[in-house]
Protein backbone atom coordinates (compact mmCIF):
# COMPACT_ATOMS: atom_id res chain seq x y z
CA UNK A 1 0.00 0.00 0.00
CA UNK A 2 1.36 3.46 -0.89
CA UNK A 3 1.77 5.89 2.04
CA UNK A 4 -1.01 8.12 0.66
CA UNK A 5 -3.42 5.13 0.54
CA UNK A 6 -4.06 5.73 -3.18
CA UNK A 7 -2.40 2.65 -4.66
CA UNK A 8 -2.02 -1.02 -3.86
CA UNK A 9 0.94 -2.91 -5.34
CA UNK A 10 0.92 -6.67 -5.87
CA UNK A 11 2.64 -9.32 -8.01
CA UNK A 12 0.44 -11.21 -10.46
CA UNK A 13 1.37 -14.63 -11.74
CA UNK A 14 5.03 -14.23 -10.73
CA UNK A 15 5.42 -12.05 -13.84
CA UNK A 16 3.98 -8.57 -13.34
CA UNK A 17 4.10 -5.97 -10.59
CA UNK A 18 0.67 -4.31 -10.69
CA UNK A 19 -0.21 -0.83 -9.41
CA UNK A 20 -3.94 -0.69 -8.57
CA UNK A 21 -5.59 2.72 -8.12
CA UNK A 22 -8.06 2.12 -5.31
CA UNK A 23 -10.47 4.94 -6.19
CA UNK A 24 -11.06 3.70 -9.74
CA UNK A 25 -9.71 0.11 -9.65
CA UNK A 26 -7.60 1.01 -12.68
CA UNK A 27 -4.53 -1.20 -13.08
CA UNK A 28 -1.09 -0.39 -14.45
CA UNK A 29 1.88 -2.70 -14.98
CA UNK A 30 4.71 -1.11 -13.01
CA UNK A 31 7.29 -3.81 -13.86
CA UNK A 32 7.46 -7.04 -15.85
CA UNK A 33 9.83 -9.88 -14.94
CA UNK A 34 12.21 -10.43 -17.89
CA UNK A 35 12.12 -13.60 -19.97
CA UNK A 36 14.18 -16.37 -18.42
CA UNK A 37 13.32 -15.36 -14.86
CA UNK A 38 10.45 -15.95 -12.41
CA UNK A 39 9.39 -13.58 -9.64
CA UNK A 40 9.64 -15.12 -6.18
CA UNK A 41 8.31 -14.30 -2.73
CA UNK A 42 7.33 -10.97 -1.21
CA UNK A 43 8.57 -7.72 -2.75
CA UNK A 44 8.91 -4.76 -0.37
CA UNK A 45 8.87 -1.00 -1.04
CA UNK A 46 11.02 1.67 0.55
CA UNK A 47 9.40 4.03 3.06
CA UNK A 48 8.52 6.63 0.41
CA UNK A 49 7.13 3.92 -1.91
CA UNK A 50 9.24 5.16 -4.83
CA UNK A 51 11.00 1.83 -5.42
CA UNK A 52 10.73 -1.80 -4.48
CA UNK A 53 13.14 -4.68 -3.86
CA UNK A 54 12.44 -8.20 -5.05
CA UNK A 55 13.90 -11.61 -5.88
CA UNK A 56 13.87 -13.43 -9.22
CA UNK A 57 14.83 -17.08 -9.78
CA UNK A 58 16.23 -18.34 -13.08
CA UNK A 59 13.37 -20.02 -14.97
CA UNK A 60 15.47 -23.11 -15.62
CA UNK A 61 15.86 -23.60 -11.85
CA UNK A 62 12.33 -22.69 -10.75
CA UNK A 63 9.48 -25.06 -9.88
CA UNK A 64 6.26 -24.50 -7.95
CA UNK A 65 6.75 -24.66 -4.18
CA UNK A 66 3.36 -26.22 -3.49
CA UNK A 67 4.52 -28.66 -0.81
CA UNK A 68 6.98 -28.43 2.08
CA UNK A 69 9.01 -31.22 0.47
CA UNK A 70 9.50 -29.04 -2.63
CA UNK A 71 10.57 -26.19 -0.36
CA UNK A 72 13.35 -28.47 0.85
CA UNK A 73 14.18 -29.56 -2.70
CA UNK A 74 14.59 -25.96 -3.84
CA UNK A 75 17.19 -25.39 -1.15
CA UNK A 76 19.22 -28.39 -2.31
CA UNK A 77 18.92 -27.30 -5.96
CA UNK A 78 20.75 -24.04 -5.15
CA UNK A 79 18.92 -22.01 -7.81
CA UNK A 80 20.43 -18.98 -9.51
CA UNK A 81 18.78 -15.94 -7.92
CA UNK A 82 19.05 -12.21 -8.20
CA UNK A 83 18.16 -9.45 -5.78
CA UNK A 84 17.08 -6.24 -7.51
CA UNK A 85 15.29 -2.94 -7.09
CA UNK A 86 12.71 -1.33 -9.38
CA UNK A 87 12.02 2.38 -9.79
CA UNK A 88 8.22 2.52 -9.49
CA UNK A 89 7.99 5.66 -11.64
CA UNK A 90 9.96 4.29 -14.60
CA UNK A 91 9.90 0.51 -14.17
CA UNK A 92 13.70 0.42 -14.51
CA UNK A 93 15.41 -2.50 -12.78
CA UNK A 94 18.73 -2.19 -10.92
CA UNK A 95 20.61 -5.38 -10.11
CA UNK A 96 21.92 -5.53 -6.54
CA UNK A 97 23.19 -9.13 -6.23
CA UNK A 98 23.14 -12.27 -8.36
CA UNK A 99 24.37 -15.64 -7.13
CA UNK A 100 23.81 -19.37 -7.23
CA UNK A 101 21.95 -20.13 -4.00
CA UNK A 102 18.40 -19.49 -2.85
CA UNK A 103 17.70 -15.89 -1.79
CA UNK A 104 14.53 -14.52 -0.23
CA UNK A 105 12.78 -11.98 2.03
CA UNK A 106 14.20 -8.75 0.52
CA UNK A 107 13.48 -5.61 2.55
CA UNK A 108 14.59 -1.99 2.42
CA UNK A 109 15.60 -0.65 5.80
CA UNK A 110 12.88 1.87 6.76
CA UNK A 111 13.97 5.46 6.05
CA UNK A 112 17.34 4.25 4.72
CA UNK A 113 17.22 3.34 1.03
CA UNK A 114 20.97 2.67 1.10
CA UNK A 115 20.52 -0.55 3.13
CA UNK A 116 18.78 -3.70 1.90
CA UNK A 117 18.25 -6.87 3.93
CA UNK A 118 17.71 -10.32 2.43
CA UNK A 119 17.98 -13.92 3.56
CA UNK A 120 19.54 -17.22 2.58
CA UNK A 121 16.31 -19.17 2.11
CA UNK A 122 15.55 -22.79 2.96
CA UNK A 123 14.63 -25.15 5.81
CA UNK A 124 15.66 -23.52 9.07
CA UNK A 125 17.93 -26.33 10.25
CA UNK A 126 19.90 -26.36 6.98
CA UNK A 127 20.77 -22.65 6.95
CA UNK A 128 23.96 -21.60 8.74
CA UNK A 129 23.52 -17.83 8.31
CA UNK A 130 20.08 -16.58 7.31
CA UNK A 131 20.19 -12.77 7.67
CA UNK A 132 22.31 -10.60 5.36
CA UNK A 133 22.66 -6.91 4.56
CA UNK A 134 23.94 -5.25 1.40
CA UNK A 135 24.18 -1.67 0.17
CA UNK A 136 21.70 -0.80 -2.57
CA UNK A 137 24.57 -0.39 -5.06
CA UNK A 138 25.63 -4.01 -4.48
CA UNK A 139 28.62 -3.23 -2.28
CA UNK A 140 29.39 -3.95 1.37
CA UNK A 141 27.64 -7.29 1.69
CA UNK A 142 27.74 -8.47 5.31
CA UNK A 143 26.35 -11.34 7.35
CA UNK A 144 23.94 -10.24 10.07
CA UNK A 145 24.54 -13.30 12.24
CA UNK A 146 26.32 -16.63 11.84
CA UNK A 147 24.19 -19.27 13.54
CA UNK A 148 25.57 -21.11 16.52
CA UNK A 149 25.69 -24.92 16.41
CA UNK A 150 22.11 -26.24 16.48
CA UNK A 151 20.60 -22.75 16.21
CA UNK A 152 18.05 -21.54 13.67
CA UNK A 153 16.97 -17.96 13.04
CA UNK A 154 13.77 -17.13 11.23
CA UNK A 155 11.23 -14.52 10.18
CA UNK A 156 13.38 -11.43 10.44
CA UNK A 157 11.66 -8.06 10.04
CA UNK A 158 12.53 -4.40 10.40
CA UNK A 159 11.15 -2.42 13.32
CA UNK A 160 9.10 0.13 11.33
CA UNK A 161 11.19 3.06 12.59
CA UNK A 162 14.30 1.39 11.11
CA UNK A 163 16.12 1.14 14.45
CA UNK A 164 16.76 -2.62 14.37
CA UNK A 165 15.99 -5.93 12.75
CA UNK A 166 14.06 -8.36 14.97
CA UNK A 167 14.08 -12.13 14.49
CA UNK A 168 13.30 -15.43 16.20
CA UNK A 169 16.07 -17.72 17.47
CA UNK A 170 15.60 -21.31 18.60
CA UNK A 171 17.45 -24.61 18.95
CA UNK A 172 16.30 -27.88 17.49
CA UNK A 173 16.70 -29.79 20.74
CA UNK A 174 14.70 -27.30 22.84
CA UNK A 175 11.12 -25.95 22.82
CA UNK A 176 12.32 -22.49 23.94
CA UNK A 177 12.23 -19.63 21.46
CA UNK A 178 13.64 -16.13 21.82
CA UNK A 179 12.86 -12.77 20.26
CA UNK A 180 16.18 -11.16 19.37
CA UNK A 181 17.36 -7.85 17.94
CA UNK A 182 20.10 -7.14 15.37
CA UNK A 183 21.70 -3.71 14.89
CA UNK A 184 22.16 -3.17 11.11
CA UNK A 185 25.22 -0.94 11.60
CA UNK A 186 27.23 -2.59 14.38
CA UNK A 187 25.75 -6.10 13.76
CA UNK A 188 25.38 -6.49 17.53
CA UNK A 189 22.79 -9.10 18.53
CA UNK A 190 20.85 -9.19 21.79
CA UNK A 191 18.05 -11.28 23.28
CA UNK A 192 14.89 -9.28 24.01
CA UNK A 193 12.64 -11.89 25.62
CA UNK A 194 11.71 -15.56 25.70
CA UNK A 195 8.58 -16.42 23.74
CA UNK A 196 6.04 -19.20 23.13
CA UNK A 197 6.42 -21.22 19.90
CA UNK A 198 5.37 -18.40 17.57
CA UNK A 199 6.45 -18.19 13.98
CA UNK A 200 5.66 -14.82 12.40
CA UNK A 201 6.23 -11.63 14.37
CA UNK A 202 5.65 -7.94 13.68
CA UNK A 203 6.12 -4.88 15.89
CA UNK A 204 4.53 -1.50 16.37
CA UNK A 205 6.39 1.56 15.09
CA UNK A 206 9.14 1.69 17.73
CA UNK A 207 9.39 -1.99 18.65
CA UNK A 208 7.92 -1.69 22.14
CA UNK A 209 5.04 -4.04 21.25
CA UNK A 210 5.27 -7.20 19.16
CA UNK A 211 2.52 -9.55 18.01
CA UNK A 212 3.11 -13.15 16.94
CA UNK A 213 1.17 -16.17 15.75
CA UNK A 214 1.60 -19.44 17.57
CA UNK A 215 1.82 -22.21 15.03
CA UNK A 216 1.10 -25.86 14.52
CA UNK A 217 3.61 -28.43 13.35
CA UNK A 218 4.76 -28.09 9.77
CA UNK A 219 6.11 -30.74 7.43
CA UNK A 220 7.43 -33.62 9.53
CA UNK A 221 9.90 -34.02 6.66
CA UNK A 222 12.83 -36.23 7.63
CA UNK A 223 15.26 -34.17 5.53
CA UNK A 224 14.62 -30.93 7.41
CA UNK A 225 12.79 -30.12 10.59
CA UNK A 226 10.68 -27.08 9.61
CA UNK A 227 8.28 -28.10 12.38
CA UNK A 228 7.91 -26.76 15.88
CA UNK A 229 8.26 -29.25 18.72
CA UNK A 230 4.88 -28.14 20.06
CA UNK A 231 1.87 -26.48 18.48
CA UNK A 232 0.16 -23.29 19.69
CA UNK A 233 -3.25 -21.95 18.53
CA UNK A 234 -2.96 -18.39 19.93
CA UNK A 235 -1.95 -14.88 18.91
CA UNK A 236 0.48 -13.51 21.49
CA UNK A 237 1.23 -9.90 22.43
CA UNK A 238 4.70 -9.04 23.77
CA UNK A 239 5.25 -5.80 25.69
CA UNK A 240 8.96 -4.91 25.57
CA UNK A 241 8.66 -1.34 26.82
CA UNK A 242 10.44 -2.20 30.09
CA UNK A 243 13.59 -3.22 28.20
CA UNK A 244 15.43 -6.46 27.30
CA UNK A 245 14.79 -9.34 29.68
CA UNK A 246 11.84 -7.60 31.34
CA UNK A 247 9.16 -8.10 28.72
CA UNK A 248 5.70 -9.49 29.38
CA UNK A 249 3.47 -11.59 27.16
CA UNK A 250 -0.21 -12.45 27.00
CA UNK A 251 -2.58 -14.26 24.68
CA UNK A 252 -4.99 -11.96 22.84
CA UNK A 253 -6.95 -14.37 20.60
CA UNK A 254 -7.12 -17.88 19.20
CA UNK A 255 -6.45 -18.33 15.52
CA UNK A 256 -6.59 -22.14 15.21
CA UNK A 257 -4.88 -22.13 11.83
CA UNK A 258 -2.15 -24.43 10.56
CA UNK A 259 0.92 -24.66 8.38
CA UNK A 260 -0.95 -26.91 5.97
CA UNK A 261 -0.80 -26.48 2.20
CA UNK A 262 -4.07 -25.16 0.75
CA UNK A 263 -4.70 -25.09 -3.02
CA UNK A 264 -0.97 -25.41 -3.63
CA UNK A 265 0.00 -22.51 -1.35
CA UNK A 266 2.03 -22.82 1.87
CA UNK A 267 1.52 -19.22 2.97
CA UNK A 268 -2.27 -18.85 3.22
CA UNK A 269 -3.00 -21.01 6.27
CA UNK A 270 -1.20 -19.12 9.02
CA UNK A 271 -2.07 -15.63 10.26
CA UNK A 272 0.96 -13.31 9.82
CA UNK A 273 -0.48 -10.79 12.35
CA UNK A 274 0.54 -7.13 12.35
CA UNK A 275 -0.47 -3.83 13.94
CA UNK A 276 -2.73 -1.16 12.49
CA UNK A 277 -0.82 2.07 11.79
CA UNK A 278 -2.04 3.65 15.04
CA UNK A 279 -0.72 0.66 17.03
CA UNK A 280 -4.05 0.10 18.79
CA UNK A 281 -5.32 -2.98 16.97
CA UNK A 282 -3.96 -6.22 15.52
Amino acid sequence: MSPDDRHLYFVRGKRQLIRLELATLKEEVAYTVPAGWVGYGTWVANSACTKIVGIEIAAEDWFALDTWQKFNEMFHKQPRCRLFSVDLATGKQQLILEQKGWLGHPQYRPFDDHTVAYCHEGPHDLIDARMWFIDEDGRNRRCGKAHEAGESCTHEFWVPDGSAMVYVSYRHDSPQRYICSLDPVTLANRVLTEMPPCSHLMSNHDGTLIVGDGCGQASGDSSASNAMLTGDPYLHLFDLSAGPGRGTTRRIARHDSSWGVYKGDRQVTHPHPSFTPDGKQV
